[in-house]
């Protein structure tokens, strides 16, 4: 009927009737009138409209007797009845009606458990959200009005346009209904808390626009009514359990879930103006407002300010003045809810941290100072106190915001502590203030990081000292009167908090071994002092010397609380608390085992009840916040015990967590409000106001941004819970005899006669005891103590222990139970062996013998706690039988037993891990059996076991859930292998899904994701997502983050299938859970998975989804974007997937489909659906899946979710950019690629888009979306900055742009701005301006005059106290901005290489800039320093230590930690720019150097501190990175660093002896890391570095240590006397070449090394500069070393030469650096050692020579050329020693033979052109005989070859033209012969050889001139004008036939040409005459297109 009702009304009645008359009847059984009762809840849902009225009357008679039901379960399902009763049948009701309803509904609450309350709530809260609805009157009787429910209505209440009186009910009556049965006198507690749950699910029905509008009305209500309803005022537990419910309904419900921003906003201004500012009252008779009211408003605002975070910024102005006023209010808690709310506004809006520190500390001290006027009132000693805690809460949030603070605050404030401390006054009333204002200030100032404190540490450990001394023996018997008592007790409490303070903030760090032992002497000496105090003060005396009312007993409790705080937190310092080690432990002891001893604190009033003597009354359920002086650790299942050694987590460790805390057993929404009523203690922060100004505490638990108002307790119980905690740390230490004394002495109270057995009292002490134990456990079992502790003696000692946990585990109590458990499975654990056995046997007889279900349920859970703790292996023998217990006892019955031996089956599979998987079969099948039967039905058996049931607080079907869990880990991947296993798995894990219970689907949630771990392929995605995404939107909290880790499972695995799964909406949903549930993270890892995978080829999606989240509305747009490319920048759509992103949110808006809810509650539990609500739903329903009703909370995007957008957006742009894609960013690319293929989704079409969102960001009124909006521009402008505009010739597509852009970057100076946006923004202006996109400057006006002005104030001021219209810069910010802004200058000096246009800009600036830059560089340099040097530095004249960077020496250390993160940021584009200043010899810069006092030399052989300090920065980057670590960035780095290096590199700089040696080694190893791991390009310019330092240094720098005696030189020596010592920089400089080169030529060595990716031009652009740098150092070494160096030199070169794939890049390079060498080497070598040169030169001969022409081998040209010329060069560079080397000249003389005859046309060619070389030889060395002497030796070895190769051609008959070429070559040397001939007596002699040998190859006879003939004419030609003389001379004497054959081939030659001539010359005259012919008779030339020749 549930589901198809609708369509079958006519049986509507007839059903009805069947199931009234089994409703009414009595006698039947409870299952099936629940069942009845389920199925018409489903029959309403389904068919409502056919209600009749007579058959709602009986159902409604019948229901209202059902609702007071003996019988919880039959109250849930009757009021889920009556629910939709109301909501789906059509009746008419008046105001009077639902008044009347209401009361009998409320009847329900009375005795309920949570199941009920959560169920009656809901059926109140819909029946008053009915009275919403619209009324209409009866004109006969004009004043009732009714209105009717059913469907039609609901539409109706959907109208917001309602006018308020034409409602059933005004906002006020609805809430008076409940407020005055709240009020009602003597209501129980459950009562009121289900009146708290009714409001909270009445205003989530009402939804948020409802409460957004009548805020005001809501907030003025529960204010009121609910804190002050009755008019007496409240003891101060009920005052804060009064309190705890108002904030849960104002914040919990409505300002945190109901609220968008504005309405937070909104809230805020309306409890300001309401609330906080209505004290003080201004009329005279006008009531002051209550308290609790005040504290609850200023908590809230606190809250919401929070909430808001950087969205606070709107309210910021109206909330401090009101807050500060409140201070003044003479109640205590209401000034630390002020001074807690200030703190929540400095750490939200920091903007506000310059104004209120000074603001606090100047009030503090005005009133410091009037306190001495004899006329101090109360009220002035209070504020004074208020004041103290303010400044110290707002100090505390330095840590987070260091930016807007300043340490000279923190100084004052400390120094304003030591002056109190140290003049106190004489009255004691003002001393103590004075102190405790003292002590407060220095425990906020331990906050504010190490660096801080650890300068005031020796000051204050005297002041310690002096305040708490050691009681003298006269002290120790000195009676005092409680005045004097209540002053020494504050005093020292004060002083105590401090140094707690102190240790909790620094004890990682300055906490030292003889620190702590200091601490440890005054705590001891305190613990002397209370000794002598008396025992016991009457609890009604109150404290003289506090201000506020104070119990002179809570003073006394206090101290020793602290002082066992203390001793807890510094206990892992210390091996012991030497003497007090074991008094200690007694003392924590006693205190809570006789924790009747400990009175309650202020305002808890003893509450008297009467117990019936043997009736269990549990000790949670007092309500006199001391509950009988039980601890407060114990929260439900939670022990907050020894929390620093949960190191047990197990493998998962989220699960085993929520294992010992029982998370699951979960109340959800109500969890906060229900847990009230088990917590007889509940804190509120004026009880330990420590917590205002620390940090250990208050940040979110889950690590979140924002604060959490911290609740400790009282006094008493918080001495109860430390002195527990210092047991359980001081215990495990002890030896056994200690340990056995402590166990009797706790068993001999346990086993007190006097208590009563089932007492509260009594069970208080067992609380104590087991959580005192447990913790003790813990920390025994912990890794870090197991060497310290001593275990636990067996025998007497541990049966003493047994038998008190025995009693706890079988106590009524559950909680109890659950923590006893826990404890006697870690002793077992503990002790091991047989004591496990004994154990268990132990538990096994106790459970057959004993039937009480309590008991066998504590049995159950211990015995899985055993099995947990002891292990799988350990306790494997007893599995069996553990087992087969637990499995009975899963069986029984009784609901409270069958619940826990589940959890205990749960527990052991998950201890015992695959040691299980014989039993897996088994256990499924007990699963499924139990699942079927009746008795674990929720409701089942009698009324009593059912009731039973309702309390335990989960059911079985969640433990079913829990096993499968389990099995399947245990099972693994075997899942995939067996059928049936997985089959049953699976079905029973569909079932659980169907269960109505929400937290039965978590469980069925999380088997599906160990389910996805192990056999994904079994699952349905599918179906699943669809399922998921329903459970998405549900209002039950883990079943939501239990669909989101299950989504964000799928997601990493397939995303792409996930979406296309998924119903539309599904990235709505997720980006509207960031609004309303931020603290589930997954959800933002579904979406940083979804784009991964999308971003790169849907981009647009990712645009469109900021966009819309942007512009403030969650709702995708309807209108979906066409899939063609309608227009260049809409986003084209994928057909097949665009769906998934935008189309309309799962809302449906047709009726019909709330009839999809095919499911009720047929099992009645009442876990029912959380208030079931029927306003929109969001169903999931295609595919007929169970539709949750759920509330959808519709707020607009909240500014975190809007920043996590931006946020995603720039990732994608990222992800894009790095996949080096070029058409997203090649705007006519893209277009094309478009084309091409029809559709194309690419980033450039989105730019506009782009813009226009940074600009909205940028804009925005919160500072963290601005920042988002600066960066996102500053990554569209690098990204898109030279994309072409193709619609524009020559334009570039931002240029556009322009206006938008300089739009979006000036509201980032304007006054709302804030120093972190400015800083930004700066850097953002200059990215644009020097990017070239707009290069003309009058375009580029706006931004060049926001980067000028900003660069006007920091030339003009030395502090930098304000930018633009931003004004007060912090110190701190102000190094920020400055650093900035210097920066963004130092960018465009960079870009002004590329950008010519940027020089007119930057030149008039830079005589400014330059001195800038170098002092933010030395800045820098000295932050770095540690403080402590800098300090000792100060005297001497090295650094100066007063900057201008405004650095309060005192507190370097700790400004250093602020400031140098901006440094780090700024450095480097400085270097940079100050670099390429340098480089290009500014003169601004070089005048900056001139008068900068570092840059003079002070020491001759040191450079300049300067160059220090520049150089340092550079090598200890570069020391630091490397390009492997972390990509991109370093190298870009290096290259830097690299550069400026090289630029700093001379003399002017480095001074004239550059470096000192060790320091220059140590660069050189630097290089040498960098040269082996780097990329080519740092490589070329660590060489070009190198020729930097060998031209500007040279030989007097790099050789001075070759010459000089040192000491490593002589060790070297003696070690290897001829070797090249290792310690010279030769040697450095050498060793970095040679790894150049082995790197680039493997062949060079023998060893296998990478050989680097550099493609061959890479190599020879690399090696060029090496090879010349090779050479310079052959030429600056000393002579000794020379040939060594030379030696090395010719291994490369002919390495070079031989290879093949250099000979055209690399070998001329080798040629030109023996060129360069070779010539000077030998003039300053001696004579043996020219010897040595010419065993050297004949090795390198014939490594080049040897085998050049084998036979077979091809002929490489290329490199027999290169290896000629090159021994040329050798020979002729070398002479000396070729001449001693005839070795080599042989080689070398043959190999010419051989080439000068070869037939192949390149060698000969070479071979000749060496020749020639040789010719020129003696004339070009005339001056060095030797020369001479080698040339002439070499060509008369030579010559003849020629002359014989030349009359080889005589004998020819035909010459081929390269025979010709060959023929001219030969001809051309024997010619050059007698032109280089020295004299000309040696002339004629060479002449006479050169013309017979030529003539012989002429023929003047033959007809026709043969080509050989004209060849050896055109010589003798040039021969004979070149030296006429000596050739007129040589020819007459030449022989006759010799001589007439000469001339006359010469006179032939000679008349040829003249003929020749002249026939060209006759040519050339006709040629010009025809032309002049040609011009007299021209035709016109114009050539028509048709002829008209033959026209007529």
């Amino acid at each position: 009927m549930g589901a198809t009702g609708s369509k079958v009304l006519s049986l509507f009645a007839e059903t009805a009737a069947h199931l009234n008359k089994v409703i009414k009847t009595s006698n039947n059984p409870l299952l099936l009138r629940l069942e009845a009762v389920n199925a018409f809840t489903l029959l309403l849902k389904g068919a409502g409209k056919a209600a009749t009225e007579p058959i709602l009357k009986e159902l409604t008679k019948h229901l209202k007797h059902g609702l007071v039901d003996k019988a919880l379960v039959m109250r849930v399902a009757c009021a889920q009845c009556m629910q939709a009763v109301i909501q789906h049948a059509k009746q008419t009701f008046t105001q009077h009606d639902v008044e009347n309803l209401l009361q009998l509904f409320l009847k329900a609450f009375e005795s309920s458990t949570f199941p009920v309350r959560r169920a009656v709530s809901s059926l109140c809260a819909t029946l008053l959200a009915f009275t919403q609805t619209t009324a209409t009157t009866d004109p006969n009787k004009p004043n009732i009005k009714h209105a009717t429910t059913g469907e039609e209505a609901n539409n109706a209440r959907g109208a917001a346009d309602i006018q308020p009186n034409s409602t059933l009910m005004t906002v006020d009556e609805m809430l008076n209904l409940l407020s005055t049965n709240y009020n009602r006198p003597n209501v129980s507690r459950e009562f009121k808390i289900g009146i708290i749950e009714t409001y909270a699910t009445l205003f989530v029905l009402l939804g948020t626009e409802f409460v957004e509008n009548n805020y005001a009305v809501i907030a003025r209500h529960i204010l009121k009514e609910l804190l002050d309803g009755t008019k007496q005022s409240l003891a101060s537990s009920d005052g804060s359990f009064a309190r705890a419910q108002v904030f849960f309904l104002l914040h919990s419900t409505i300002g945190k879930r109901l609220l968008s921003e504005q309405g937070q906003a909104m809230a805020i201004r309306h409890l300001v103006a309401e609330w906080v500012k209505s004290w003080p009252p201004l009329k005279r008779n006008q009531l002051p407002p209550n308290k609790h009211a005040l504290i609850c408003a200023t908590n809230l605002i606190s809250a919401l300010v929070c909430e808001l975070g950087g969205g606070a910024n709107a309210v910021k102005d109206i909330v401090v003045d009101p807050l500060f006023v409140l201070l003044t209010h003479p109640s205590f808690a209401v000034q630390t809810a002020a001074a807690w709310c200030i703190r929540c506004v400095c750490y939200s809006v920091p903007s506000n941290l310059p104004y209120l520190l000074p603001r606090a500390l100047n009030s503090l001290e005005k009133d410091l100072s009037n306190m001495s006027n004899p006329s101090t009132t109360p009220e002035l000693l209070r504020r004074t106190i208020a004041y103290a805690y303010t400044l110290g809460a707002i100090m505390s949030v330095f840590p987070a915001r260091p930016i807007y603070t300043s340490f000279e605050l923190s100084a004052r404030a400390m120094s304003l502590a030591t002056q109190l401390l140290k003049n106190p006054s004489k009255s004691a009333h003002i001393a103590s203030i004075q102190s405790q204002v003292a002590w407060i200030l220095v425990g906020s100032l331990m906050c504010l990081g190490p660096n801080l404190v650890k300068l005031h540490l020796p000051q204050l450990l005297l002041l310690w000292k002096s305040a708490l001394p050691k009681p003298t023996g006269k002290e120790a018997n000195a009676i005092r009167a409680e005045a004097e008592w209540s002053f020494l007790f504050h005093v020292r409490e004060c002083a105590i908090s401090s140094i707690y303070s102190f240790l909790v903030h620094n004890s990682n760090t300055l906490v030292t071994l003889d620190v702590a032992k200091r601490i440890a002497a005054l705590l001891n000496n305190t613990l002397a002092f209370l000794a002598t105090a008396p025992n016991t003060f009457s609890t009604t005396t109150m404290s003289p010397c506090v201000p506020h009312q104070t119990k002179l007993i809570d003073q006394y409790y206090m101290l020793r609380r602290r002082i066992f705080q203390c001793f807890v937190t510094i206990r892992p310092l210390l091996s012991t608390y030497e003497s007090s080690l074991t008094s200690l432990l007694r003392n924590s002891l006693n205190v809570f085992i006789e924790s009747d001893k400990v009175h309650p604190s202020s305002g808890a009033h003893a509450q008297v009840t009467a117990s019936v003597p043997g009736q269990f009354v549990s000790v949670w359920s007092s309500a006199d916040g001391h509950g009988y002086g039980v601890t407060s650790k114990m929260q439900g299942y939670r022990v907050d015990v020894a929390m620093e050694n949960e190191d047990d987590l197990g493998e998962d460790g989220g699960d085993s967590l929520g294992n010992h805390s029982k998370e699951w057993v979960t109340k959800d929404r109500f969890q906060r409000i229900e847990e009230l009523l088990e917590r007889p203690i509940i804190g509120s922060v004026e009880l330990d106001p420590i917590y205002i100004y620390t940090t250990f505490a208050s940040t979110a638990a889950d690590g979140g941004e924002a604060l959490v108002l911290p609740r400790p307790v009282a006094p008493s119980t918080g001495y109860i819970d430390t002195s527990i905690e210092l047991f359980a740390t001081l215990f495990p230490s002890q030896p056994p005899p200690v340990q056995e004394s402590t166990f009797e002495h706790i068993a001999s109270v346990v086993k007190d006669a006097r208590l009563e057995k089932n007492s509260p009292k009594r069970a208080a002490v067992l609380v104590n005891v087991t959580v005192a134990l447990l913790g003790a456990f813990k920390n025994m079992m912990s890794s870090a103590n197991k060497k310290t502790t001593h275990g636990i003696a067996s025998g007497r000692a541990t049966q003493l222990v047994q038998e008190i946990l025995m009693e706890a585990i079988v106590h009524p109590d559950p909680y109890l139970r659950n923590a006893a458990s826990e404890t006697i499975g870690r002793l077992t654990a503990i002790l091991g062996g047989s004591f496990v056995a004994a154990q268990m046997q132990q538990l096994v007889d106790l459970v057959v013998s004993n039937r009480d279900p309590d008991v066998r349920a504590g049995c159950a859970l211990a015995i899985g706690y055993i099995y947990t703790h002891v292990g799988g292996m350990a306790a494997a023998p007893h599995l069996k039988t553990l087992f087969g217990i637990l499995v009975s006892l899963s069986s029984d019955p009784h609901p409270v037993v069958h619940a826990w031996a589940l959890e205990a089956i749960a527990m052991t599979v998950s201890a015992a891990g695959l040691m299980f998987s014989t039993y897996v079969n088994s256990t499924l099948g007990m699963v499924a059996k139990l699942y079927l039967s009746e008795t674990h039905e929720p409701g089942s058996g009698s009324v009593a076991v059912s009731n039973a049931g309702m309390s335990v607080g989960f059911s079985a079907y969640q433990e079913f859930g829990r096993i499968i869990y389990e099995l399947i880990g245990t099972l693994g991947p075997e899942l995939q292998a067996s059928f049936k296993i997985r089959e049953l798995c699976l079905n029973m894990v569909e079932e659980l899904k169907l269960e109505p219970d929400e937290r039965v689907n978590v469980e069925a949630i999380r088997c599906i994701q160990h389910f996805l771990m192990f056999a994904p392929q079994h699952l349905n995605t599918q179906e699943l997502v669809p399922y998921l995404q329903s459970q998405i939107v549900s209002l039950h909290l883990p079943l939501k983050k239990a669909a989101v880790t299950c989504l964000y499972q799928l997601v990493q695995r397939d995303a792409e299938l996930v979406f296309k799964a998924a119903q539309p909406g599904l990235d709505t949903e997720l980006f509207k859970m960031l609004d309303t549930d931020p603290g589930l993270s997954d959800v933002k890892n579904v979406i940083r998975s979804w784009l991964k995978e999308t971003a790169l080829h849907e981009p647009s999606v990712w645009v469109n989804i900021t966009k819309r989240i942007m512009s403030g509305t969650n709702k995708p747009d309807k209108t979906k974007p066409g899939a063609g490319a309608a227009s260049e920048l809409d986003p084209p759509v994928d057909p097949g997937r665009g769906g998934s992103f935008d189309g309309p949110a799962g809302l449906n808006d047709n009726e019909d489909d709330f009839d999809d809810d095919g499911f009720g509650d047929d099992d009645g539990a009442g876990f029912g659906d959380e208030g079931q609500v029927d306003i929109t739903t969001t169903v999931a329903d295609a595919s007929g899946m169970t539709s949750r009703l759920t509330v959808n909370v519709e707020i607009p995007p909240r500014w975190r979710t809007q920043l996590f957008a931006l946020q995603c957006l720039q990732k994608t742009i990222e992800m894009i950019s790095s996949s080096g894609t070029r058409e997203h960013f090649d705007l006519i690319y893209a277009r094309a690629r478009r084309q091409q293929a029809g559709f194309g989704d690419y980033l450039v079409f989105r730019v506009p888009d782009l813009i226009k969102l940074s600009f909205t960001a940028a804009t925005a009124h919160v500072d963290e979306l601005r920042l988002a909006g600066i960066s996102l521009l500053r990554m569209v402008i690098e990204k898109f900055a030279a994309t072409a505009d193709p619609d524009l010739e020559g334009t570039l597509l931002l240029e556009q742009y322009a206006a938008q852009i300089g739009a979006a970057l000036t509201p980032a100076f304007g006054a709302d701005s804030s120093s972190e946006i400015v800083s930004a923004a700066v850097r953002v202006c200059a990215i644009y301006v020097g990017s070239g996109i707009v290069k003309d400057l009058y375009q580029l006006g706006r931004v060049l005059k926001l980067l000028v002005s900003s660069l006007d104030k920091v030339k003009s001021e030395s502090e930098l106290t304000g930018v633009g219209e931003v004004k007060d810069l912090s110190p701190h910010a102000s190094v920020m901005v400055k650093l900035s802004v210097l920066n963004a200058w130092a960018e465009l000096q960079v870009s002004s290489h590329r950008q010519d246009y940027l020089r007119q800009i930057l030149q008039p600036n830079l005589s400014a800039l330059s001195p800038l830059w170098l002092r933010s560089l030395q800045d820098y340099a000295r932050i770095r320093l540690e403080s402590d040097i800098v300090a000792l530095t100060s005297s001497a004249e090295g650094i100066q230590t007063s900057s201008s960077g405004g650095i309060e020496s005192m507190y370097s250390a700790a400004t250093k930690q602020v400031v140098l993160p901006y440094y780090r940021k700024s450095w480097l584009k400085i270097m940079e720019a100050v670099a390429s200043l340098i480089e290009s010899s500014a003169p601004s810069m070089l005048d900056a150097l001139a008068k900068n006092p570092d840059a003079e030399q002070t020491e001759l052989d040191k450079p300049s501190n300067l160059f220090s300090v520049l150089f340092g920065l550079c090598i200890e980057s570069l020391s630091r990175i490397s390009s492997s670590s972390s990509g991109r960035s370093d190298v870009s780095t290096m290259a830097i660093c690299l550069k400026a290096l090289r630029t700093f590199i001379q003399p002017s700089l480095a001074g004239q002896h550059f470096l000192p040696k060790a320091i220059f080694l140590e660069l050189m190893n630097v290089f040498d890391r960098l040269i082996q791991t780097e990329g080519y390009r740092i490589q070329l310019i660590i060489i070009e570095l190198i020729q930097r330092l060998t031209n500007n240094y040279g030989a007097q720098y790099l050789c001075d240590d070759l010459n000089g005696e040192s000491d490593d030189m002589d060790v070297d020596r003696a070690l290897e006397p001829g070797a090249f010592p290792s310690t010279a920089k030769l040697y450095y400089v050498l060793r970095l070449l040679i790894n150049v080169f082995l790197q680039t030529l493997p062949s060079l060595t023998t060893t296998k090394r990478s050989s680097s990716s550099a493609n061959q031009e890479q190599v020879a652009i690399l090696l060029g500069p090496c090879l010349d740098e090779l050479g310079m150092l052959v030429n600056i070494a000393p002579a000794s070393y020379k040939i060594d160096l030379l030696a090395i030199s010719f291994y490369i070169f002919s390495e070079i030469l031989r290879d093949s794939k250099l000979e055209t890049l690399l070998a001329p390079r080798v040629l030109v650096s023996l060129k360069s060498t070779l010539p000077q080497l030998e003039s300053s070598l001696e004579s043996a050692e020219k010897r040595t040169l010419s065993r050297v030169t004949c090795a390198m001969l014939h490594s080049l020579l040897d085998n050049l022409f084998n036979e077979g081998t091809q002929v490489n040209e290329n490199m027999l050329k290169n290896k000629l010329l090159a021994s040329v060069l050798i020979i002729t560079g070398c002479p000396e020693a070729s001449i001693h080397d005839t070795e080599g000249r042989g080689v070398f003389v043959d190999i010419m033979r051989h080439a000068l005859q070869s037939e192949n046309k390149e060698v000969a060619l070479t071979a000749h052109q060496c020749m020639r070389m040789l010719i020129m030889l003696p004339e070009k060395k005339s001056d060095s005989p030797t020369s001479v002497s080698l040339g002439k030796s070499l060509l008369s070895a030579l010559i003849p070859t020629i002359v014989q190769h030349l009359l080889s051609f005589q004998k020819l008959s035909s010459v081929s033209d390269e025979q010709l070429v060959l023929l001219n070559e030969d001809v051309k040397t024997l010619v050059t012969l007698p032109t280089a001939a020295a004299d000309d007596k040696e002339r004629s002699l060479l002449l006479s050889i050169v013309l017979p040998t030529l003539t012989v190859l002429m023929d003047p006879s033959a007809s026709e001139t043969t080509p050989v003939h004209r060849t050896v004419v055109a010589q003798i030609l040039t021969l004979a004008t070149s030296t006429p003389l000596a050739f007129k001379d040589t020819v007459s004497e030449l022989p006759d036939h010799v001589r007439i054959r000469l001339e006359t081939s010469v006179r032939q030659s000679v008349m040829s040409n003249q003929e020749q001539q002249q026939q060209q010359q006759q040519q050339k005259q006709r040629r010009q005459e025809e032309l002049q012919r040609s011009e007299d008779t021209k035709q016109p030339t114009i050539h028509l297109k048709t002829d008209f020749s033959n026209f007529a």
